[in-house]
């Protein structure tokens, strides 16, 4: 993944969980709004508690009724002075005086708030005159008229003294009143506020749940779906096929797509234009087999789709779907290159060919391998023929482990002359297999398909490196100029970043130059420009190793490429040269091969020469170096020994090898050493 999809991933994940806290932040919010409405009500229900409200209004009601009666006292007082002053009179208003100074102790602490400094003095000076008058009037007589003129005049102060404390008292009564209705509004107010929060608060949570039950689904669909496709993946059709009840009378055809060269779209132009290119391919596929396809993304560029076939008789099925994967070849654009989208498929048909469905799968994916190993971009259903020669492929690949294990593989050499000088520079290594159950001698082309199916053709690769290596470091003991061993290399070990270090450890291990070393590989290996390729290729490049371009026109060559890489030799496949007589197209063809070997600075091998007339036509063209039946068939390396030494002893062969490099001087001393590329030449 790269680093945008991953910031982009990165965000939307980051999005998602902050949608996800919001209703909890919500809530959060609302309950200490909730709270602090509840703080404030509470603080103003303990000012009007601390108050004593009620008990403050009755005892302003009770300095009502005190003045009331201090001022009938007075006007009692004053009539008895002007009628007459008893000494019953005296009594009453003695009487008078101490329920005023009893009422006036008892409500003091009731009714006066702390620190309301005005009021506490106007108590304390009422007490006191209210006092003062009843110890002044406790032994006055009715004929004591001086006191009691006196004592009128005190009972205007002491009556005047009630009616401030009667106004005072009042004004505190409507303060208490009007915090009374602070205390209501704060309380309506938090009641509003409350109502609120547990409003926003259930609406949270139901948010919450909804986002949580979206998450959930999300998650789920993700956990079931392909990323890039956004079809199911293969956990989810694993689990469908588990919980499907089919219907014994339906059928369904289940195929299996593996897209044609994906790796080299990823490799030439990223992993987004593959990405693309998934993509268009699966709109292709609801496109080709209809909405109710079942498209599940299998792993990797492979797919699998499920249709139904109920109402087509079998060969309609066939012709129906052989002309929806038709329908799958297309061309989509990305930037400003077009890519062909190619796929091959496998197919078979529950119930008809099995009536488990995982061994249909099994079927349909073999169909597969079989549309594959036939060339590609086609639709193969399944028969039993497919599956017997998938056992025999199968049975012939652990027969090959086993021999491979039980040393009954042996490397067979054939020899690459050169006509012009007269000696041999190199020989082909080719694997032979001796059956020892049967005593037969396997053809390679009926093992090495099998073994290129699996990894064990890197295992029979090495093996032939290893022996190829161990013969050149004999040959290095017997002769003094040996040929060079050309090994065949399958391309798998090209996509394998530690296979020159491999190679580098087998020469080292058997002390063999690196230039008595020649890999062959096929135009397959370098076709797409791979990386890895690339940097295999230069690294044996550096380590000296010969490379050679075998089955040379066979392919889809890049030329341009071809002049970048430069190999040592390119081999002309023998088809070519089986075709050579008296075909004139053939021959400008073969010429043109010769003349690209020449262009590019390299030699140039004929494969397959079997007859003089053959080997006159190839040395007319131009080419020296040759391979074939004509010379030598492929023999043990005991029998290579004794052919060389009969037909192109060592002694001509060092002579030769002397003007072959006397002529690879001038050659480059003619062209300024354009194409001098190594330090060192070797026969």
């Amino acid at each position: 993944m790269n680093l945008l999809a991953f910031l982009r991933i990165r965000k939307a994940d980051i999005l998602r969980r902050a949608a996800n806290l919001l209703p909890i932040i919500f809530t959060a919010v609302l309950l200490v709004f909730a709270e602090n409405s509840a703080l404030e009500a509470y603080r103003t229900f303990q000012r009007i508690e601390a108050s004593n409200a009620s008990e403050a209004i009755q005892a302003g009601r009770d300095i009502g009724d005190q003045a009331k009666l201090v001022e009938m006292t007075r006007r009692k007082l004053g009539n008895r002075l002007i009628l007459g002053f008893s000494a019953e009179d005296a009594d009453d208003i003695r009487e008078a005086l101490g329920r005023l100074l009893a009422t006036i102790e008892s409500a003091r602490p009731s009714f006066i708030m702390p620190g309301d400094t005005v009021l506490i003095s106007q108590i304390d000076s009422i007490a006191e005159l209210a006092s003062g008058l009843g110890v002044a009037f406790a032994n006055v007589g009715p004929d004591d008229t001086a006191i009691l003129n006196a004592l009128d005049g005190d009972l205007r102060r002491l009556s005047e003294k009630f009616r401030l404390l009667q106004e005072n008292m009042t004004e505190q009564g409507s303060r208490y009143i009007a915090l009374q209705d602070e205390t209501l509004a704060a309380s309506y107010s938090a009641m509003l506020k409350l109502s609120i929060a547990l409003v926003g608060a259930i609406v949270s949570m139901l948010a919450l749940l909804v986002l949580n039950r979206r998450a959930t689904w999300q998650a789920n669909y993700r956990a079931d779906h392909d990323v890039t496709t956004g079809v199911l993946n293969r956990r989810a059709f694993e689990r469908w096929i588990e919980g499907i009840h089919f219907d014994p009378q339906a059928t369904k055809a289940v195929m299996v797509f593996d897209l044609d060269n994906f790796k080299e779209v990823n490799d030439e132009l990223g992993h987004m234009a593959g990405d693309h290119v998934l993509k268009a391919f699966v709109r292709s596929l609801v496109a080709a087999f209809g909405q109710d396809a079942l498209v599940v993304r299998w792993g990797g560029d492979e797919f699998v789709v499920v249709v139904s076939t109920d109402g087509f008789v079998e060969a309609g099925a066939v012709t129906l779907l052989r002309a929806s994967f038709q329908r799958l070849q297309s061309v989509v654009r990305f930037g400003d290159t077009d890519i062909e989208i190619r796929c091959s498929g496998g197919a078979a048909v529950w119930p008809s060919d099995s009536r488990d469905f995982h061994e249909v799968l099994q079927l349909a994916d073999l169909a597969l391998y079989k549309a594959k190993s036939r060339g590609k971009s086609r639709l193969q259903f399944y028969d039993t023929d497919i599956l017997n020669e998938r056992h025999k492929v199968l049975a012939l690949r652990e027969r090959l482990r086993a021999a491979l294990r039980d040393g009954e593989l042996s490397l067979h050499w054939q020899p690459q002359v050169d006509v012009e000088r007269g000696y041999v520079p190199s020989a082909e290594a080719l694997i032979r297999w001796t059956d020892k159950e049967t005593g037969r001698l396997v053809p390679p082309g009926e093992f090495i398909p099998a073994a290129e199916a699996s990894d064990l053709i890197i295992e029979i690769d090495n093996f032939v490196i290893e022996e190829a290596v161990s013969t050149a470091a004999k040959w290095a003991t017997v002769w003094q100029y040996p040929p060079i061993a050309a090994v065949n290399v399958s391309a798998v070990h090209f996509q394998r970043r530690e296979f020159v270090g491999q190679v580098r450890d087998i020469l080292r291990r058997h002390n063999v130059s690196p230039d008595r070393l020649e890999l062959e590989i096929t135009e397959g290996v370098i076709l797409g420009n791979n990386i890895e390729v690339t940097r295999n290729l230069k690294g044996l490049e550096a380590l000296g190793v010969h490379v050679a371009l075998d089955d040379f026109g066979t392919g889809y060559s890049n030329i341009a490429y071809l002049s970048q890489l430069k190999p040592d030799r390119l081999k002309i496949d023998q088809t070519f040269i089986a075709a050579l007589a008296g075909s004139c197209q053939m021959e400008s063809l073969v010429s043109a091969i010769i003349g690209i070997g020449k262009a590019i600075d390299c030699e140039v091998v004929a494969e397959g020469v079997e007859t003089v007339d053959q080997l006159d036509l190839v040395r007319r063209l131009g080419c020296c170096l040759v391979q074939g039946y004509h010379f030598a068939k492929p023999m043990p390396d005991e029998e290579f020994r004794v052919w060389r030494d009969a037909n192109y002893p060592d002694a001509v062969a060092s002579v030769k090898h002397l003007r072959r490099l006397g002529d690879r001087l001038a050659t480059i001393a003619g062209s300024d050493g354009a194409g001098w590329r190594r330090g060192h030449e070797t026969p």
